[in-house]
């Protein structure tokens, strides 16, 4: 693939590989698609990818640096590409358009206060000084308060994909999917829902401006 230089405009990217309602119950980041660079149509049905060069710390982890990853990744991106109507050429020289994708990977551990709430909470559990009240502080062992924390421990990541002019450093269309994976006993990451839920905001090939 060919390698060009990108400006890309986005801080830290995360790929999302969690279903939103699990990762609501483990009080995680609820999987989300960000279009900073929206479009109604795309000039030509014909696409080929280039090399985006990896450039944060999340993008060089070996979890995302796995050639088994990229390719799964990378043929789940052409099914979805496939689905809109856009074919792949391997000739950047036929190409209407090039694609390009980064994807980077964190461990993030998130702590939780835990809220007993007011009503149901003893006198003895609210903890009260010179500021008010708190419902946090309980007492702990030998009355020494304790503030109850709960923590998370997972993996934060995200899929960044771009849509570029060939012949120009110039983006028409841009979109970030972020969310969450439990580094532990995590369910195997369906890419396929990765890449279509990325790409549902794409202009259908052959759309009208």
């Amino acid at each position: 693939m060919r390698t060009i230089a990108l400006a890309v405009a986005c801080c830290a990217m995360m790929l999302v590989v969690a279903h939103d309602a699990a990762a609501r119950e483990r009080n995680e980041p609820v999987a989300q698609v960000e279009v900073s660079k929206p479009a109604t149509s795309l000039p030509g049905t014909r696409y080929a990818w280039v090399e985006m060069p990896a450039q944060l710390a999340v993008e060089f982890d070996k979890r995302v640096q796995d050639p088994k990853l990229r390719t799964r990744l990378q043929a789940a991106l052409d099914k979805a590409l496939r689905g809109k109507g856009y074919r792949r050429v391997d000739s950047t020289q036929q190409a209407d358009i090039f694609v390009a994708y980064r994807v980077g990977v964190r461990d993030v551990q998130q702590a939780t206060v835990r809220d007993n709430g007011l009503q149901s909470a003893r006198e003895t559990a609210i903890g009260c000084g010179g500021g008010g009240c708190s419902q946090i502080v309980t007492q702990g062992p030998n009355g020494v308060p304790t503030i109850k924390i709960d923590t998370v421990d997972f993996v934060e990541g995200g899929l960044l994909f771009e849509v570029l002019e060939p012949g120009q450093i110039r983006v028409l269309w841009r979109a970030l999917y972020r969310g969450s994976v439990r580094a532990k006993g995590a369910a195997p990451i369906n890419l396929d829902t990765v890449a279509s839920k990325t790409l549902a905001a794409l202009p259908k090939a052959g759309a009208a401006p």
